[in-house]
């Protein structure tokens, strides 16, 4: 009975790790990030949020040519936004101290 029970304590530990992690992998800080290192489909509309509790964010995105195309402020703790269709040569530009999420 007592291997049982740490064999799902360990397992239950090990599906919590891998779900942190692959919210992890789309959370970014300030800097200014290509829109090719995160493998973003230009098919797809992605979306940004501000999942930090106390500090605001300013999110910019640029073509290929430095133009800026976006940009959105993005509050403590904010809804979800959508991104313009990024493209392999877009940048993504994060000022702020907040953490944000993009799917």
């Amino acid at each position: 009975m007592k291997k049982l029970i740490l064999l799902l304590l360990i397992s239950i530990f090990l599906l919590f790790n891998l779900t942190l992690s692959a919210f992890a992998a789309n959370l970014f800080k300030e800097g200014i990030y290509k829109a090719s290192d995160f493998n973003f489909s230009p098919e797809n509309t992605y979306s940004v949020q501000n999942v930090s509790p106390k500090d605001s964010v300013y999110i910019l995105l640029f073509d290929e040519n430095q133009l800026q195309l976006q940009s959105i402020r993005l509050s403590p703790q904010s809804g979800k936004y959508n991104l313009l269709p990024l493209k392999p040569d877009y940048r993504i530009a994060i000022v702020g101290k907040g953490d944000v999420f993009i799917d």
